[in-house]
């Protein structure tokens, strides 16, 4: 984990699960790599699966990639499965790699549908 007062100018290289909630000038290639709220990444990324919650300038190439809300990306995108919530913001190319043979590549719902809302009709005489 690299904590909230940290700034790292230079590249991390990782064979296991990285958390950064600091801020991080270098590109970054871990398996796991999870960006908290108040982090900030100037450079590319290079992992199994990211969650960003913070902002990243650079180009990301993933599996996994979840932007939560809140979270501000700038750069190329590479992919397999992504997920923008609601208040994310995802600005650059972006290109889906397919995925491994075997594994499914059809798009799934992953939040229901609301109920369409019903009208109401007032008849006045």
């Amino acid at each position: 984990m690299i904590g909230a007062d940290i700034v790292i100018t230079g590249n991390i290289e990782a064979s296991v699960d990285l958390h950064i909630e600091g801020r991080v000038n270098g590109d970054v290639r871990c398996s796991t790599l999870i960006l908290g709220e108040n982090s900030s990444l100037n450079g590319s990324i290079h992992a199994e699966r990211v969650r960003v919650s913070g902002m990243v300038e650079g180009a990301i190439e993933t599996r996994d990639l979840a932007v939560e809300a809140g979270a501000q990306v700038t750069g190329d995108i590479v992919y397999e499965r992504l997920r923008v919530a609601n208040g994310g913001s995802v600005e650059g190319t972006m290109k889906r790699k397919a995925p491994p043979e075997g594994e499914g590549g059809k798009l799934k719902l992953v939040e229901p549908k609301s109920q369409p809302r019903q009208q109401e009709v007032i008849i006045i005489e």
